[in-house]
């Protein structure tokens, strides 16, 4: 199973270190992992403070890589997909609730494939492919056949059995690198998935930051850890402030 990379130091955190003592690196990576998974989830964490007030301008100009700059067309997207992934989740629970047991699955696929009306066509539709002349022995030949052979004996399975329990085991826990729902939903609207990653984890402690303290600057919302701040551009507050009840909404749907 492919695993996603979604550690906050390659995609999300543009860190501002202090000269301080510095917090050891997966100190400062587990509280913040610590700290988004409360956060989408809806318990009580503190509130994140912003350096800046209202009105007032950091001593230095932040600055966004352009890999990890929140715009108007990536925050459509976003919402996009958070709706899609949760879909994906509803769907996933509505299909398990339909399962049959492992061993249940294995016996109506067998009897299914082998002794039904429907196999025994599928069987047939293989003997007249291997008697037909178009088969020259070739492994293209073999291969197209068996790959046909295999969507066919899928389908009527699918339709006789319902879904295979094996392919829809327990979801993966909060937090976990891979998070199969957030591929899915990512793909579906067009989006790179370490994109849809790094903009969960920039958008959620900007949002978590009271209303009446964001500002209408560029802005700096404290971390966990000595000096470990996220950073936000003047363009990425005045996109962000207004639909942040909207995205915050959408993110803990899908805790």
């Amino acid at each position: 199973m492919p695993a996603a990379n979604r550690l906050p130091w390659a995609l999300v955190l543009t860190a501002v270190l202090a000269a301080t003592a510095p917090v050891p690196l997966s100190a400062q990576l587990g509280g913040l992992a610590r700290k988004a998974k409360a956060a989408l989830s809806g318990e009580k964490v503190a509130t994140p403070e912003p350096v800046a007030t209202p009105g007032a301008t950091p001593s230095d100009p932040v600055r966004v890589s352009a890999a990890d700059r929140i715009d108007a067309a990536s925050l459509d997207l976003f919402v996009q997909a958070l709706a899609a992934e949760r879909s994906w989740l509803d769907e996933r629970a509505r299909i398990r609730k339909s399962l049959r047991t492992p061993d249940d699955y294995r016996s109506c696929a067998e009897v299914t494939t082998q002794t039904s009306v429907e196999g025994k066509k599928v069987m047939q539709m293989y003997l007249d492919a291997i008697a037909s002349p178009d088969n020259d022995g070739s492994t293209e030949f073999m291969t197209a056949l068996a790959n046909k052979m295999k969507a066919e004996q899928d389908r009527i399975v699918l339709a006789a059995c319902g879904h295979d329990p094996a392919e829809y085991g327990a979801a993966p826990i909060p937090g976990a690198a891979y998070q199969p729902s957030e591929h899915a939903a990512a793909e579906q609207v067009g989006l790179p998935q370490l994109r849809y990653a790094m903009l969960k984890e920039r958008i959620m402690p900007f949002c978590s930051v009271e209303a009446s303290s964001r500002g209408t600057g560029e802005a700096r919302v404290r971390g966990i850890g000595t000096g470990i701040y996220y950073v936000y551009e003047a363009d990425e507050v005045a996109l962000l402030s207004p639909r942040c009840d909207e995205l915050v909404r959408a993110m803990r749907a899908i805790a």
